[in-house]
């Protein structure tokens, strides 16, 4: 089975979409980030951002998943549309730290592009360990499946990985017969 799988990683500033893509291929990572600034306050934050996309890809048994992942600032949102299109799976990561209201934007956001109808859809649940009681349950309101992972954890990525393939495999015998 030789597929390419366009994935698309989206969610909150700072909820690990960048370490998730650079964590299932170092190898193959090229994305552009620079220091953090708040453009309100006029000042330089800790850490960087995304201010194009990620890129990176995986083979898993045959599938090759291309994960493409998106600045989470609002403030970049106008590059979502061009973007957020034409994707086989779209993963939505929630950092445990922020509340639901966050992720239901992104879920809003992107149930209205071309690829949500036919997209592979979950939701990652990630920074569990600075937001241990974080209820995980109230992810499930969305309607979508939950994982966790941290995205510093290769085996937790290739775990999520290995559950979209497993549904996308899941999805293309069904399409055979």
């Amino acid at each position: 089975m030789n597929k390419k799988v366009k994935v698309l990683v989206a969610g909150p500033f700072d909820s690990g979409k960048t370490t998730f893509i650079k964590t299932a291929n170092r190898e193959c990572y090229d994305g552009v980030e620079v220091p953090n600034f708040d453009p309100v306050e006029i000042k330089e934050l800790s850490g960087t951002t995304t201010v194009g996309l990620d890129i990176s890809h995986i083979n898993l048994n045959g599938i090759d998943f291309i994960l493409v992942g998106l600045p989470g600032q609002k403030r970049f949102s106008f590059l979502w549309d061009t973007l957020g299109n034409d994707y086989d799976a779209i993963l939505i990561l929630h950092s445990a730290e922020l509340p639901l209201s966050e992720t239901e934007f992104y879920v809003s956001f992107f149930s209205k592009t071309p690829s949500w109808r036919r997209a592979k859809k979950l939701i990652i649940l990630t920074k569990r360990d600075l937001n241990p009681g974080f209820d995980a349950v109230k992810l499930s309101e969305f309607g979508l499946p939950v994982l966790s992972c941290d995205p510093r954890n290769k085996e937790d990525v290739y775990n999520v990985l290995m559950f979209l393939y497993n549904t996308i495999r899941y999805s293309l015998n069904k399409e055979k017969k």
